[in-house]
C-alpha cells in the first residue's frame, strides 16, 4: 500500500489544514468573510503545538495576511462569535506583551451548527441587499425581483 497524501504534490513547507466543518458549514456565516478565513488560516498556521497556543503578535498578523488593522480587529470578533478561537492577554514579563491565541473544535455535526447559527445567519443575511438587487433608472428606483 502507498503513502497517504494530503496534496497531490510534495511542498517543502507544509501546509494549514482547515476542517472541513469549517469549510462546509461556517463559510455560511455571513460573519465567516473570506477575510476571517483568510485570518483562521494564518492563526493555525501559527499553531505552536509546545505551548498549545497560537502568538503571533498584531504587526505580524496585519503584515502577513495583508489585511487592514480594521479587518484584522473584525475578524478576531467574528471567529470568537463563531466559537472558533479565543484570545487572552499574555504578559511576557517586561513592557512587552501580547495576545494569545488557542482554538476551539468546530461543530461538526450540520444540524447542530444551524441550531446554533440559523437566526443569525438569517438575520445577517436580511440586512445585505443581494448585488443588483435595486436598480436605479432616471430618479425612480426599480425593485428587480
Amino acid at each position: 500500500m502507498g503513502e497517504n497524501k494530503v496534496l497531490p504534490f510534495d511542498t517543502e513547507l507544509g501546509f494549514t489544514a482547515l476542517p472541513k466543518a469549517v469549510c462546509q458549514f461556517y463559510v455560511r456565516h455571513p460573519k465567516f468573510n473570506p477575510s476571517a478565513e483568510r485570518l483562521y488560516r494564518y492563526l493555525l498556521s501559527r499553531f505552536n503545538a509546545n505551548y498549545g497556543y497560537a502568538f503571533p503578535s498584531w504587526n505580524s498578523i496585519v503584515r502577513e495576511t495583508a489585511l487592514s488593522k480594521g479587518t484584522v480587529s473584525a475578524g478576531l470578533v467574528a471567529l470568537e462569535e463563531l466559537g472558533l478561537i479565543n484570545r487572552f492577554n499574555h504578559n511576557n514579563g517586561g513592557d512587552f506583551s501580547n495576545k494569545i491565541y488557542t482554538f476551539n473544535k468546530p461543530i461538526e455535526n450540520e444540524a447542530e451548527f444551524m441550531m446554533r447559527f440559523e437566526k443569525e445567519i438569517a438575520e445577517l443575511s436580511g440586512k445585505k441587499r443581494p448585488k443588483g438587487g435595486k436598480k436605479k433608472e432616471g430618479s425612480s428606483i426599480i425593485e428587480i425581483v
